[in-house]
């Protein structure tokens, strides 16, 4: 019956939607819709291999099929919900701007625009695909700043406390590789799927305890944006780190895993891989900059709760 169901949403998106084809040119596969949009399976495909080359060349694991193709429609349905959003706004990015943005790119790389072009063609994607690509990111970040960024801030006196808190104290000079898994939880969640997502972080945690490799449970169960480079969070700085994490992280040994950590979006499950001075000729953050640091951070988390939010009230049906 369910699978009844979802074929006939899916012939009803195309007969009233209008994204129906002549008889001369056979349908493409609907494997999910969000709201009025469809995304085709030949869309995903096109997505799938780009990110399988990007894996490679990275020299990453490469996840199942099933595993790979989970994660990577679940980033486009956030970011077709975005790009929705975007659109009823009157949000667009002109060609100028786009070009700006491209060389921006290129010279921080010390690159002409011609040689990154040619770097992005080896990754697997065409300058076309590259341009529509960026285009699509910044109207993201212009929608994320109108939606989220101008709506927090960072107050004078929390700058304040930050910088006289034992933690930053005592670890200013360190900086913590961090790995993450996020079960995700809906932005009102029902106390039955607080139970069923933490049932299911501690049976995640029960086969990292049991031995298996921290990255591909990531890229298999992991709910997030970081989870197809194996929940890897990268090096971080204190104010840099979760807030939900930072006193865990701190209390950890190097690789050791702990957690389920209940935040908003769901619960998390974290892994330190290495810890790393940052001495030397490096200087302290200023009290600038650790103000933009714990902005960007608060940023990031509100963001995610943010999509979380747009999934729970949008209408989606996955038939993949």
């Amino acid at each position: 019956m369910k699978q009844t169901f979802i074929v006939l949403l899916c012939y009803i998106a195309f007969s009233t939607l209008g994204y129906a084809k002549t008889t001369e040119q056979p349908l493409d596969n609907v494997v999910a819709i969000v709201n009025d949009d469809v995304i085709t399976q030949t869309e995903l495909n096109h997505d799938l291999d780009i990110v399988k080359t990007q894996i490679t060349r990275a020299q990453m694991p490469i996840p199942t099929n099933d595993v790979l193709q989970k994660q990577v429609l679940d980033q486009m349905i956030n970011k077709t919900l975005q790009l929705q959003l975007a659109k009823l706004g009157g949000i667009d990015i002109n060609d100028a701007d786009l070009d700006k943005a491209v060389a921006d790119i290129a010279e921080r790389n010390q690159l002409s625009v011609k040689i990154l072009y040619q770097h992005i063609q080896e990754e697997g994607m065409s300058t076309t695909d590259y341009r529509k690509e960026m285009r699509e990111r910044l109207i993201i970040q212009k929608l994320q700043q109108q939606e989220v960024s101008n709506r927090i801030s960072i107050s004078s006196q929390e700058v304040t406390n930050f910088i006289h808190s034992k933690a930053w104290q005592n670890n200013s000079a360190k900086e913590y590789h961090l790995e993450d898994i996020l079960i995700p939880i809906s932005d009102a969640p029902s106390t039955e799927e607080l139970l069923t997502a933490k049932k299911r972080a501690l049976a995640v945690l029960a086969q990292l305890n049991q031995g298996k490799d921290f990255r591909k449970v990531a890229q298999a169960e992991s709910g997030d944006s970081h989870a197809l480079k194996g929940g890897d969070l990268g090096w971080r700085k204190i104010p840099e780190i979760p807030s939900a994490f930072a006193a865990t992280v701190l209390n950890m040994q190097t690789k050791s895993i702990a957690g389920p950590i209940q935040t908003p979006n769901g619960f998390h499950i974290i892994r330190l891989a290495e810890v790393r001075s940052i001495g030397g000729k490096q200087v302290a953050p200023s009290r600038k900059q650790i103000e933009q640091l714990l902005l960007q951070r608060k940023f990031e988390e509100a963001v995610q709760n943010w999509i979380s939010k747009l999934r729970n009230q949008a209408f989606i049906v996955v038939n993949a």
